[in-house]
């Protein structure tokens, strides 16, 4: 799963997506109007807009996906670290955090030097076995 800023950022792209697709499909299927009433409608016979039905119905349907996605892009802000906390309480987390990091950095510390010691235990064995081995021969 991906953090929150990227989810973030993932839906505010796809929000622009429908956004530019939204317009796109508007400006290419409305149906003419002349500008001025008393003008006769002009017909273009390579555009063929569908009906004031399917017209209604998909605008309804990419209304609704916007707001869809613009609920779920709140959903995603209010859920963000730091949204209704005091700066004094962040801080103080933060210092936690940092806390617990250097604890978690010391143990690290400690797992790879017994590490060491333990590969340095091995390959003085393995040396010793060696050179038993190689005086019996």
């Amino acid at each position: 799963m991906t953090d929150r800023l990227t989810q973030l950022q993932l839906s505010l792209d796809q929000l622009t997506d429908i956004l530019f697709s939204s317009l796109s499909y508007i400006d290419q299927n409305h149906d003419s109007v002349p500008l001025n009433p008393l003008d006769p409608k002009i017909a273009d016979p390579n555009h063929n807009p569908p009906s004031e039905y399917d017209f209604h119905s998909s605008q309804q349907e990419l209304c609704t996906d916007i707001i869809l996605k613009t609920r779920q892009i709140l959903t995603i802000i209010d859920t963000l670290p730091g949204v209704g906390v005091t700066k004094k309480v962040q801080l103080e987390t933060i210092q936690d955090l940092r806390k617990e990091l250097l604890l978690a950095e010391k143990e690290k510390e400690d797992a790879i030097k017994r590490k060491d010691d333990l590969l340095e235990f091995v390959n003085s064995l393995i040396t010793e076995i060696s050179d038993t081995i190689a005086e019996t021969r």
